[in-house]
């Protein structure tokens, strides 16, 4: 038989075996937090109203957590309810991925159960609209991926566009104390890299400026990261649609599908011979297909299609052509890709001081038979490097890209 203590005012406090001492809830209501997810390194906040047996909240009644598995996450061993009756923690995820359960129990009542979630920050991304302002932090908690020694925090958007060619483009840029040096990087759902920006202007203008023809609308995401590595700070990034045009000899990108409507302006890229010349950026997968058409009526089209080779810090050419074919004088080329990589398309004219309109075609159909690859003879041997190199894309790179293949996932 149980023998109960009784207190000096002869309140029951306690009765024998393994009944705790102190109030007790009849029931809980409130309950918030079960069913919810954050990314690993993350907190998430749990909690309910502990009721006394008259159905108002009860003070001080003593509840204990547990987590399973145990090493998924923390939380307080123990804790008492306010004055209104309410319990609440913040659970601090570890770096385990995958559901788990967090239990409290209060005095006089049974165990309550969370189910929550924690999510791979590397394969989770946040729903994203073109226009819009997000205001956000890099933090160590973000996903993290190592390029040899060092390591880069990245917070992933998806964007969905609509069918067509799309033209935008999108900035990430830092101010304050801690600001960071933005860095940007575009991807298919699929982890298929698409292109990168670094500096508006390398080491002066520090803010991302990714500037991309896309041969279609449909889902993407977007990187957003930093040049330095381990580096964590604010940021904000922004998006708009652009004018589909080259200007200037900025740096821009290029998927297949798309077409360009320009003009060869005096303004633009220019060599020592006085070319003049529009550039795009395109980066392709092995075994891909690069085939473009530069058409005009008033100008006669050059198109040249270089490499970037990395070890080197140069473009080489891998292509070119001037006559697509006897008395034709559009420009056409068709390159097999041997292997994942950056490429500059150069859009020209044949003859030194020639400008005008043009148009530029990226198919997107590999299939089909090639067309010549007629090369423009070279007059030296620096006529195989590109006479001029982009404004600050280079210093960005870092070789993460081939990193982040197939690890980017949509939600």
């Amino acid at each position: 038989m149980k023998k109960c203590a009784v207190g000096l005012l002869g309140v029951l406090v306690a009765c024998g075996g393994s009944d705790a001492t102190g109030p007790k809830a009849a029931s809980v209501t409130g309950v918030f937090g079960d069913n919810g997810s954050v990314l690993t390194g993350g907190t998430l906040p749990v909690g309910f109203t502990v009721l006394g047996a008259d159905g108002f909240p009860a003070r001080g009644v003593r509840v204990s957590w547990a987590v399973s598995p145990t090493t998924a996450a923390t939380v307080n061993a123990t804790q008492t309810s306010d004055s209104a009756g309410a319990i609440a923690t913040n659970v601090i995820v570890g770096a385990t991925v995958g559901p788990f359960t967090v239990t409290a129990t209060p005095n006089g009542v049974a165990p309550i159960t969370f189910h929550l979630t924690a999510l791979d920050p590397c394969k989770y991304s946040v729903s994203y609209a073109l226009g819009d302002s997000v205001n956000a932090s890099l933090s160590r908690t973000d996903c993290q991926v190592t390029a040899g020694t060092l390591t880069y925090f990245y917070d992933f958007y998806q964007m969905t566009l609509p069918a067509g060619q799309q033209s935008i483009r999108i900035n990430e840029a830092s101010n304050g104390a801690n600001k960071i040096d933005p860095y940007v990087e575009f991807y298919r759902p699929t982890g298929e890299l698409l292109g990168w920006d670094d500096d508006i202007q390398a080491g002066v203008i520090q803010t991302s400026q990714f500037d991309v023809v896309l041969g279609d609308g449909g889902s993407y995401i977007i990187g957003a990261t930093s040049y330095d590595p381990d580096t964590t700070g604010p940021y904000i990034l922004t998006s708009h649609p652009r004018a589909t045009t080259l200007a200037g000899c900025q740096d821009a990108w290029m998927t297949p599908g798309a077409t360009i409507i320009d003009t060869i302006r005096t303004s633009d890229c220019q060599d020592s011979t006085l070319h003049y010349s529009d550039i795009i950026y395109m980066f392709m997968q092995a075994n891909q297909v690069i085939r473009v058409a530069e058409r005009s009526t008033v100008v006669n089209p050059l198109l040249r299609l270089y490499w970037a080779n990395f070890s080197a810090q140069r473009f080489d050419s891998v292509a070119a052509n001037d006559d697509s074919a006897t008395g034709n004088p559009n420009a056409y080329i068709a390159y097999t890709v041997p292997a994942n990589g950056w490429y500059l398309l150069q859009m020209g004219t044949a003859a030194a001081n020639d400008t005008g309109e043009y148009t530029l075609a990226f198919d997107a159909n590999t299939a089909g038979p090639s067309a010549p690859r007629t090369r423009v003879r070279a007059t030296s041997p620096l006529d195989r490097v590109m006479p001029f190199l982009p404004r600050g894309t280079f210093r960005g790179w870092k070789g993460r890209p081939l990193a982040l293949v197939r690890r980017v996932g949509v939600r």
